[in-house]
């Protein structure tokens, strides 16, 4: 048996979820579009050269910069709503799970922020500081290491909370038992397959629903 914290969960840090599922999915899709097509991939000069003309775009480089921005937006909003988890969970008597949920919202936060900045550091550099665009492999290794954080490092802590919070509302239900399943399988999916993107969307749209179901349904303390 979890020990039980008597937290009413806010109303209010629910919306934290609706924003998140928002502002991600703008987000990486502003930070997805300038990106060049894979033709070039197997060779490095040329795939060097297709990223140098991305970021010499003055347009592609303040959409990049805005993404990043939208991102962090969505960042914190989902440490809100994984606030929220965690007092949902404590109130129903699954304290343990809240607390973990609330760890995962916060690691998947941190890793997103960095995914955002290692794409969006060249660009800013050129825009803000007229710093030269760089030349050869770094130029296309920097975005790459930034999708990869948001990917493979955004699934992997997003499962902690996914599936905490999924087995927690199972057992309690602090969400309904369907729900606390569905995000349990998702957040297995999104740590093995998140790196091929797909599998985040079952992110978004399992938090989108688990807060509109938090909005919808009060949890009674």
């Amino acid at each position: 048996m979890e020990a039980t914290v008597q937290r009413s969960p806010s109303r209010a840090t629910a919306w934290g979820g609706v924003v998140f599922a928002v502002l991600y999915f703008v987000g990486v899709t502003m930070m997805l579009g300038p990106t060049p097509n894979d033709t070039h991939k197997d060779q490095p000069v040329k795939y060097a050269a297709d990223w140098h003309r991305v970021f010499a775009d003055s347009g592609n480089r303040t959409q990049l910069i805005l993404g990043a921005y939208v991102l962090a937006g969505a960042c914190i909003a989902i440490v809100v709503f994984g606030s929220h988890l965690r007092d949902r969970l404590a109130a129903a008597g699954a304290a343990t799970s809240g607390r973990l949920a609330f760890a995962g919202s916060i690691m998947f936060a941190t890793i997103t922020l960095v995914g955002a900045a290692a794409v969006a550091w060249i660009p800013a550099a050129k825009s803000f500081g007229s710093t030269p665009i760089a030349k050869g492999e770094l130029v296309y290794l920097a975005p790459q290491l930034g999708f990869a954080a948001l990917l493979f490092g955004g699934g992997t802590t997003a499962a902690l909370m996914l599936v905490a919070a999924g087995i927690g509302s199972a057992r309690t239900r602090a969400l309904p038992a369907w729900l606390g399943w569905v995000g349990a399988v998702v957040g297995v999916l999104v740590f093995l397959l998140g790196a091929f993107f797909l599998p985040m969307l079952l992110l978004v749209l399992w938090v989108l629903i688990a807060a509109i179901v938090s909005l919808r349904r009060p949890v009674a303390v």
